[in-house]
């Protein structure tokens, strides 16, 4: 078939169902045009989509390249010249070409028609409307806007391993390897994985980074990408000059922007990871930008694939520019920016929303959970603008601003499960709190026990706690004086007047539905972690209650319970329905505290039930999704259960060091926040020194408690062994009942009292007394009740 196509001087990588989709749509469609940021891949990819083409098209796939047409006057005559038209003297050129291409089944392929919009757009209508056959695929950095297109946004290369490498890292090693880069082995790949990740996978960029494997090593381009601009210059000498270089590239892109698109470019440089409209309007008007301007000048931004608009949060688009796009852009900061009015606005704009979202909670009402749930999402998603807006308070001494950020984003902030950056930034704006507002401070700090409590952090429970109780009477903030309390007799630091009954009063003195649902959840808990069942499914079944009018975080937290209940007494039917309610509840929200419990109590589910396979991808799923959380107590508890499923699984290697690990992470975060790890310890222990023998029982114990807390979750996680260095050997706990133990363990559960025990087995009651300590100790219980419980299920009664 004729064609005209350039014989490629490399390899096309990647992308091949993109290609798929492409040559899908040319023969449902007039027109596709590929959209995106300069340096993305469109002139490549629309090349490899055409040459595919050829033989689909019976009378040619014909490229034009007007790149180096500088107005659109001579548009046409181009066009015509590459497909051989003679335009007769006086002749209008767009209608001879239109002529000439009659009926044809002929491919046009525009490339670079951004700097000629729309002169590109006038000539293919035309065409269009006298060519009934005629197909056109265009690129450009924005839509030609006419009849019948469809824009295809090209993005990024993908960044996720496929079969075998990323397309983004086959890219790299296949450019760094023909520009005559030295040879890389497979364990190099987890380094340039990351650099293509830094680089957003854009194609420019990766080649351009590739080219410089000939002079620097992959960590020093690394280090150099601060500059961006500056390192990435080695373009094809064969390229239009403003594709050789990272930043002839976006340069292009910024120069082709009207004077309030390169404005409101600018300015949306104060956002960090994404933006909405609704943020963008508060924060970014300024003298030559108004407030009723910026949705038009945002769609021209996205029209030129300087802004993508990057899915939904709630019901609102969001925003997000490629970190290349958003270096340049701050580099044109001006003076009449003004940088410092541009943050400020951004935290006024951050404290708005807060606001809102606590004036729509404190209505305690189901009509505003639509709302609720859509700022929510929004915040979500904005996490990181929140970081930066608290850390610029901190910076300028707006603490008062920042710690009411936080407290307004309360409730936000505690269900979310999202604690370990924020609290990085409060804990700084509390540091300098001292001649701010008292309830406020106390309020935060009540917060902040309870991100402690969640954190499985119990030395930061007491210190916050005690701080928030103090400060909450001194200033009347009950909000304080309750999180403090709750959390404190939590952990079982109840003195000084410190009380979950004083708390449920102050609870019901206010009213305040939220913290007496609180407050309820820790006496379920406390039930529950006592043994006494029944007590806590009833306590859970009221927080339930309580609460289907308008709070679906308690609903969840009830929910859990009562799954953990049921899988207690053996009704995991039950359970997981519990479980399985909880995802419903929570719908849209990404409540990580809650999943992660629901995908850890499948998980369990699955491991009673033999379906390993199962139990491994609902643990995997719920430990990947507690990264960076802060949620350890949660982290410990799936290693626990890793520890579990590898004991069924018959690797007691394996379950030795996670249980061993789970133990050492308990111990630096505090204590065993959560009753019976000893009894875990236990289930797991004595089997391993049954087939392994105490020797290699005591050395696996001892590397699975020198494990470094991410190495532990990496090694849950991961199927390989475990490498490591001959290290002292530690003695095992003595989380092994003895065998005395074992049997008082069992006639406990018969019923018998202290007094009981010493006559049936013929020794003190003194003695007894200490047995009875032991096995407390050992298993991490505190009451009989749970020993009780726990020599039933492991068959001590028979």
């Amino acid at each position: 078939m004729p064609t005209n196509l350039p014989t490629v001087p490399n390899t096309f990588v990647g992308r091949e169902s993109d290609l798929d989709e492409l040559l899908r749509l040319l023969v449902a469609v007039r027109v596709v045009t590929l959209c995106g940021t300069g340096g993305i891949g469109k002139t490549r990819l629309c090349l490899s989509v055409a040459r595919e083409a050829v033989e689909v098209f019976s009378d040619g796939v014909w490229l034009v390249e007007l790149a180096d047409l500088e107005t659109g006057e001579r548009l046409a005559q181009r066009v015509a010249g590459v497909l051989g038209v003679q335009i007769p003297p006086g002749g209008d050129p767009a209608e001879t070409v239109a002529a000439a291409v009659g009926g044809g089944e002929q491919l046009l392929v525009l490339d670079n028609c951004e700097h000629l919009i729309e002169d590109s757009a006038r000539l293919c209508s035309i065409l269009l409307a006298a060519c009934p056959k005629l197909r056109i695929l265009a690129t450009s950095r924005e839509p030609l806007r006419v009849a019948g297109e469809t824009v295809w946004r090209v993005p990024p290369l993908s960044l996720v391993p496929g079969k075998g490498a990323s397309d983004a890292v086959k890219l790299f090693a296949d450019r760094s390897m023909a520009g005559g880069g030295p040879a890389w082995s497979a364990q190099d790949e987890a380094a340039v994985s990351t650099l293509c990740a830094e680089l957003e996978g854009i194609p420019l960029a990766i080649e351009l980074a590739a080219a410089m494997t000939r002079v620097l090593s992959i960590e020093q381009i690394r280090t150099r990408l601060s500059d961006r601009f500056k390192l990435l210059t080695s373009g094809s000498r064969s390229a239009p000059a403003r594709q050789r270089t990272l930043l002839a590239t976006v340069e292009w892109s910024y120069r082709m922007l009207s004077e309030p698109a390169r404005l409101l470019l600018r300015r949306l440089t104060v956002f960090r990871g994404g933006w909405t409209l609704e943020l963008a309007e508060l924060v970014c008007p300024c003298d030559g930008l108004d407030a009723d301007e910026v949705l038009t000048t945002m769609a021209e931004l996205v029209d030129k694939s300087l802004v993508m608009a990057d899915g939904t949060v709630g019901d609102a688009i969001r925003y997000r520019m490629l970190d290349t796009v958003r270096d340049y852009a701050r580099r044109q900061l001006s003076d009449d920016d003004d940088g410092q009015e541009l943050q400020q606005r951004h935290l006024d704009g951050i404290s708005w929303i807060a606001r809102k979202t606590h004036d729509l909670i404190a209505t305690f009402d189901r009509a505003s959970w639509p709302a609720i749930t859509h700022y929510a999402l929004i915040i979500d998603a904005m996490q990181p603008n929140i970081y930066a807006a608290l850390a610029y308070a901190g910076r300028t001494r707006q603490v008062e601003r920042g710690l009411r950020i936080f407290t307004d984003l309360q409730w936000v902030v505690i269900a979310s499960g999202r604690h370990d950056e924020v609290i990085v930034h409060v804990d700084a704006l509390l540091e300098n709190s001292a001649a701010q507002p008292v309830d406020l401070v106390a309020q935060a700090l009540g917060i902040r026990t309870v991100t402690s409590f969640f954190a499985g952090d119990a030395v930061a429970v007491e210190r916050f706690g005690s701080e928030a109780v103090k400060l909450g009477r001194a200033s009347g903030s009950v909000t304080a004086e309750v999180l403090g309390s709750a959390m404190l007799c939590a952990l079982g630091f109840e003195r000084d007047g410190v009380s979950l009954e004083r708390a449920v009063e102050l609870c019901e003195r206010t009213g305040d539905l939220y913290l007496g649902g609180l407050v309820l959840y820790i006496k379920a808990l406390l039930s529950q972690a006592a043994g006494r069942h029944r007590e806590a499914q009833r306590l859970f079944e009221k927080l339930m209650e309580e609460h289907r009018e308008a709070n679906n975080w308690a609903m969840a937290l009830a929910a859990v319970g009562l799954a953990q209940l049921a899988h207690a007494r053996g009704d995991l039917g039950v359970a997981a329905r519990h479980y399985e309610y909880v995802q419903e509840l929570l719908g849209p929200l990404d409540i990580r505290g809650e999943r992660i419990r629901c995908l850890n109590g499948l998980g369990r589910i699955a491991i009673e039930l033999g379906d390993y396979e199962t139990a491994r991808r609902r643990l995997s799923e719920s430990l990947s999704l507690n990264s960076g959380l802060g949620q350890r107590a949660a982290a410990v508890e799936l290693v626990d259960a890793f520890a579990d499923l590898a004991l069924r699984e018959g690797e007691h290697a394996r379950a030795v060091r996670l249980v061993a690990a789970a133990d050492a992470l308990r111990e630096r975060m505090g204590g065993p926040l959560l009753l019976g790890a000893g009894a875990r310890a236990q289930d797991v222990l004595a089997p391993a020194r049954r087939q392994l023998g105490d020797a290699m029982a005591a050395q696996l114990w001892a590397e699975g408690r020198t494990l470094p807390w991410h190495q532990a979750l990496d090694y849950a996680l991961s199927t390989r062994p475990l490498t490591r260095s001959v290290i002292t050997v530690a003695a095992l706990p003595e989380s092994t009942l003895t065998e005395r133990e074992r049997e008082i363990a069992g006639l406990i559960a018969r019923g018998l009292s202290n007094k009981a025990l010493a006559d049936e087995l013929v020794i003190s009651p003194a003695t007894v007394a200490r047995h009875v300590s032991n096995i407390l100790a050992k298993l991490g219980f505190s009451s009989r009740t749970q020993v009780a419980t726990w020599a039933i299920e492991h068959g001590l009664t028979d």
